[in-house]
């Protein structure tokens, strides 16, 4: 009597659409025997759409591969490939991902990644985002009009909280447009606001001189001196943000920079400073006196 030989598990399948923790919606496919994702809608991350941003294959239940993250920390790149072990089940896959020290992901949950199927909803989320960009490849805006847009969303992503998507929208207006000095100050300021405060001065410093060259507002100017500052104290440099508070009010004017000086959490450290308090008096001073 021969007996019945076991049936093999089956190896398990990432095809379609899928919501990848906080990195967005991934359409996975096979090619070649390996498995591809490539991201349709951003959530936490910003990526250009349809980059691939999972690879990798099944040895029985287990899903070995890479995927590429966005990240935050001193010394940290922006994006960058990490290897993940996960564990196939049912239709979804719970994987694991060790980060660089001190490096962190707004798309991990304490280093967790998972895999699932997208809701019909998200399903109908991606075939509205493919349609209107497929009307705007129709009506492709030129570059200076994409950085105008990159720059709003940056702003939007600012005001969100959002400061590693925010700096990529300034990175990418600043490629699409040199001369929008919106760009370059959005990008330093997203820099001192993850932590990089020393790496935003030249953005600042580059602001500065477009702005000066496309003969920018003095409340525009002020604002770039301003973003500088600010940055010298993330620093611990209390005299070099003095000075430069100084050279805002005086390019500015007073009444256009008074609720900063006077409202602003990120001068905190130096408020008790002696210099500090002179530029805020004479600032008050000044403000009071302009005419109604």
């Amino acid at each position: 009597m021969v007996p019945f030989a076991a049936a093999a598990a089956p190896t398990p399948v990432l095809s379609g659409l899928y919501a990848v923790g906080e990195l967005g919606l991934v359409q996975f496919s096979v090619l070649d025997g390996k498995v591809v994702g490539k991201l349709k809608s951003s959530a936490q991350c910003v990526f250009v759409p349809d980059t691939q941003v999972v690879t990798g294959a099944f040895e029985g239940s287990v899903f070995v591969g890479t995927v590429t993250l966005c990240q935050t920390g001193a010394g940290c790149a922006p994006q960058k490939n990490y290897p993940m072990l996960g564990v196939s089940h049912d239709d979804a896959v719970a994987g694991w991902i060790h980060l660089e020290s001190p490096c962190q992901s707004p798309a991990l949950d304490r280093g967790s990644l998972y895999f699932r199927p997208a809701t019909p909803e998200e399903k109908q989320k991606v075939a509205s985002e493919s349609s209107a960009a497929l009307v705007a490849g129709k009506n492709k805006a030129d570059p200076a009009v994409q950085a105008d847009q990159a720059i709003n969303d940056g702003d939007r992503l600012i005001q969100d909280t959002k400061y590693s998507p925010a700096r990529e929208k300034f990175r990418q207006a600043m490629e699409l447009d040199a001369t929008r000095w919106e760009g370059f100050l959005g990008y330093g300021v997203t820099e001192v606001k993850l932590g990089h405060p020393e790496r935003s001065l030249e953005y600042f410093d580059k602001a500065l001189a477009v702005a000066q060259a496309r003969k920018a507002t003095p409340a525009q100017l002020a604002l770039a001196h301003y973003n500088r500052a600010c940055a010298l104290v993330a620093m611990g440099d209390k005299k070099g943000a003095v000075a430069w508070l100084r050279t805002t009010v005086k390019v500015g004017g007073a009444s256009n920079v008074i609720d900063w000086l006077t409202d602003d959490p990120d001068l905190n450290p130096i408020r008790g400073d002696a210099e500090f308090k002179r530029v805020l008096s004479d600032a008050q001073a000044q403000h009071k006196k302009k005419p109604r």
